[in-house]
């Protein structure tokens, strides 16, 4: 009889904790940090409109949820196990006891808590600069949000595809913030329209992409991250380790 491995919180954190000190690069840290602070020097000229709170909701919309999240939670999510893979270090961690769930978990848990702070604090101040306050509360609940689902897929595309930074790239330019709004209906199928849909209670302000409910969108967002990890865990039960 096989012997199965025991689910234990300690290998998950242990692999979190691996994980975490694997992502966070001084390269990496410099370059969200960039895009963050050019989001914030942006909510400068918002101030300047006549309506700031609307101005700083579409920047919030159009740059933080449809650039600066997917492109930071990219980076960090295809390489979170993809680095592994590439440099043929997963085999060490394929032999270890360990359940396989944990790995893809502890990957996206690990994506999203670099992510979080990078990205939604900086569109926070955004807003703040932009005289917009009642647009931050709702800017970061969307970012948080956004930046979850996107670990989730972008985790699972890491251990999916070779050069799955290319991949993400497509997908966050055509997708994402192109066929979004190309056709009624389809931001249905976006993160960044139900990320919108959050940021839609932020009030006075007129968006131009909301895929649905704000209600349905604080279940669908991180059911799309849970449905990144589960399909990353199918792949990696079935890959050839090398």
């Amino acid at each position: 009889m096989v012997a199965v491995p025991r689910a234990s919180p300690g290998t998950l954190v242990a692999l979190y904790r691996l994980l975490l000190r694997t992502q966070v690069t001084v390269q990496r840290l410099l370059g969200i940090t960039g895009l963050g602070l050019l989001a914030v020097l942006l909510g400068v000229f918002a101030r300047e409109d006549d309506n700031p709170a609307q101005a700083a909701a579409d920047l919030v919309s159009s740059y933080g949820l449809g650039i600066l999240v997917p492109f930071a939670t990219l980076w960090l999510g295809t390489s979170a196990i993809g680095d592994l893979v590439e440099d043929r270090l997963l085999v060490y961690l394929w032999l270890k006891p360990v359940p396989r769930w944990q790995l893809p978990t502890a990957a996206v848990l690990a994506t999203a808590t670099v992510v979080l702070p990078l990205t939604a604090l900086p569109l926070v101040a955004t807003a703040l600069v932009a005289g917009a306050g009642d647009v931050a509360w709702p800017t970061a609940l969307a970012a948080s949000l956004a930046a979850l689902a996107y670990a989730g897929l972008f985790v699972a595309a890491g251990l999916w595809f070779r050069r799955a930074v290319w991949w993400g790239l497509a997908f966050i330019l055509i997708w994402e913030n192109v066929a979004a709004y190309s056709a009624e209906g389809l931001g249905r199928f976006t993160v960044i329209g139900w990320a919108s849909a959050v940021l839609g209670l932020a009030p006075g302000v007129d968006l131009q992409l909301e895929a649905g409910s704000t209600a349905a969108a604080f279940v669908v967002l991180p059911a799309v991250a849970i449905a990144g990890a589960l399909i990353a865990t199918w792949r990696y039960r079935r890959m050839d380790i090398d």
